[in-house]
């Protein structure tokens, strides 16, 4: 007993403890594998961890950032076409239109009654008697199929509401002389007769260039 005793040392004893820990770790490393590579994975296992979880919550969203400078102008595009003006001609075939109105007092039972009409952009040339009809929204007629419609080189009257006046008839003021039936260049002349008290007639017209 003294013998083992007199051989016992700290030295000794962390060596021997050493050496223990060594065997046993030894033990452990020698009952595991190192993988590094999937193909020593079992293809199951495999497929299993390669499945998607499930979706976490959604987080908060963040503050709004701030805005972005105005960007640079864009390029300048191309000029338009001229516009049409009382200096100009209406083209052949292009359509200007307008409305009309009367209301004379409502004693007047009898006598004429007039309107003139100066258009927006001249015509090339004057219309006859036989290039303008006169009729009723919703009444079609010949040259004229409808509000805001002509045929080329016509004038069309579309009398919306009438009352106790008569249709009117359509005059070139710009003849020397006693009026034409007709349109001027510049405009034309609306002429009615009224029939009764409460007299009126409202509407628009087209003209389409000869």
């Amino acid at each position: 007993m003294h013998s083992i005793r007199r051989h016992l040392s700290y030295a000794n004893v962390v060596a021997t403890m050493a050496l223990v820990f060594a065997m046993s770790g030894g033990a452990l490393a020698a009952s595991h594998y190192l993988i590094n590579s999937t193909r020593q994975i079992n293809p199951k296992v495999l497929k299993k961890l390669k499945k998607p979880g499930k979706n976490g919550r959604t987080g908060f969203q963040g503050p709004r950032g701030w805005r972005g400078a105005t960007g640079r102008p864009g390029a300048t595009g191309p000029a338009g076409p001229a516009g049409l003006s009382a200096l100009s001609t209406l083209p052949s075939g292009q359509s200007e239109s307008g409305d009309y109105g009367i209301r004379p007092d409502n004693a007047k039972t009898s006598g004429t009654i007039d309107q003139s009409i100066t258009l927006q952009v001249p015509l090339a040339a004057r219309l006859s008697a036989s290039n303008f009809a006169v009729t009723t929204t919703g009444t079609p007629a010949a040259h004229c199929p409808g509000p805001g419609q002509a045929e080329r080189g016509y004038l069309c009257i579309y009398s919306d509401e009438r009352n106790q006046i008569s249709t009117p008839t359509v005059f070139d003021m710009e003849t020397s002389g006693a009026p034409v039936v007709g349109t001027g260049r510049f405009g034309f002349d609306l002429a009615w007769t009224v029939t009764g008290e409460d007299a009126y007639d409202l509407g628009t017209y087209t003209v389409t260039g000869p």
